[in-house]
């Protein structure tokens, strides 16, 4: 296939998926006031474990855990967007009977799968990350060190998103209705990420466990990045550049092993758009 045929393919996937975001815009709004009441009702919470216990919180909106609070949750924004409306768009092409679409194009079909869905998750997260950073900023002054090394765990996170996605895709096309696990997942990932940043502490086990999760070593590496200013080379440690590769590689490694596992199993029982 020629490089012009592979660009209008996958620009193809990512108009597709773009309309599908664009047909989801009244969910987006009403979900979009949900994550800023989120953050402006955990945030006075974090870390104040032994007055509330006592009975003497006192509800107010720091700025600092706010800022390092926005920075936690805008990459599950992505994780969201990516792996559950992966699982439903999947759904829906496999309830319509157009699934079989993926096979009319030359390139792999987790390519194709993954193209669009990963475009349109990166403009929604952008929509919603910007009036969640604008409505939370009304309420709390947000600090927080923007800089180009932040594309960098950008760029991995994304690669993991796409990878745990394309898990979430294969088991769809086998079990179809998996939808408790896929938010099991989510929850998995996003209390765990809870070790990347000093918002609360948790045991020396879940740290250590947090590490294997996809979302982790990212969100580490942007509160190193943006609020310790450190360089983002750094090697080791958590966020460090060589675990946080590895782990975004992996995801994405086993996606495309678990994406035609999946397809291969169902293909050849014959269920690959049956519901």
């Amino acid at each position: 296939m020629s490089t012009s045929g592979v660009f209008i393919a996958i620009g193809n996937e990512v108009h597709k998926g773009l309309l599908f975001a664009w047909s989801e815009r009244l969910q987006i709004l009403i979900e979009l006031p949900m994550f800023a009441v989120f953050i402006l009702l955990l945030g006075p919470l974090l870390g104040q474990g032994n007055q509330i216990a006592a009975g003497h919180l006192r509800w107010t909106l720091d700025s600092s855990r706010t800022s390092i609070l926005v920075v936690w949750f805008i990459p599950f924004v992505f994780f969201y967007m990516q792996v559950v409306k992966m699982f439903w768009r999947l759904l829906g092409e496999i309830q319509a009977g157009t699934i079989e679409q993926v096979y009319l194009s030359p390139l792999p079909s987790w390519l194709v799968v993954a193209a669009g869905r990963v475009v349109a998750a990166l403009v929604e997260t952008t929509v919603v990350a910007g009036a969640t950073y604008g409505i939370v900023r009304v309420f709390a002054p947000l600090h927080v060190g923007w800089t180009l090394a932040a594309l960098v765990p950008a760029v991995f996170i994304v690669m993991a998103g796409a990878g745990v996605s394309l898990v979430i895709a294969g088991a769809t096309l086998v079990w179809k209705r998996i939808q408790m696990v896929n938010d099991t997942v989510l929850m998995l990932v996003f209390l765990f990420s809870a070790a990347a940043v000093p918002l609360i502490g948790v045991p020396g086990w879940w740290a250590t466990a947090s590490r294997a999760f996809p979302l982790t070593s990212g969100v580490a590496s942007l509160y190193r990045v943006m609020f310790l200013h450190k360089a983002v080379t750094t090697a080791w440690g958590m966020g460090g550049l060589v675990w946080l590769a590895l782990t975004a590689g992996g995801y994405l490694g086993a996606g495309v092993l678990v994406f035609g596992l999946g397809e291969r199993t169902a293909r050849r029982r014959g269920t690959l758009s049956r519901y």
